[in-house]
């Protein structure tokens, strides 16, 4: 290899992020019933998924999301989602019922995460 291909390599990998591992976040919303509603997240950058995962029912789904900015974010339709990750925010949009709300999040492992391997 020569040296210049071999830099050239060197720098596309070092610099891109293409091969970090995945983020899992459990992230916290209010309820007024006084629990609050939980939910985790699979965040994927390099392969572009955004992972949403509901303890409370078992509910798993995982969806092309956009990655920009250090925010992460999910456009299911009736509900959309954005992560600010230097944050630890999150913002649900219930576009059904015209509401937003907000919740904090923290990373977990993904042992910790409930999603399926």
């Amino acid at each position: 290899m020569t040296r210049s291909l071999f830099a050239g390599v060197i720098m596309l990998v070092s610099g891109s992020g293409a091969f970090a591992a995945p983020t899992y976040l459990t992230c916290e919303f209010a309820d007024p019933t006084g629990e609050p509603q939980v939910f985790n997240f699979a965040l994927d950058e390099s392969a572009r998924t955004f992972g949403v995962y509901v303890p409370a029912s078992g509910s798993q789904r995982t969806a092309e999301g956009t990655f920009a900015d250090g925010k992460a974010s999910l456009n299911e339709g009736a509900v959309a989602w954005e992560i600010d990750l230097a944050k630890g925010v999150v913002i649900r949009d219930k576009r059904m019922v015209g509401e937003k709300d907000s919740g904090t999040c923290k990373t977990i492992s993904a042992e910790q995460s409930g999603f399926d391997e």
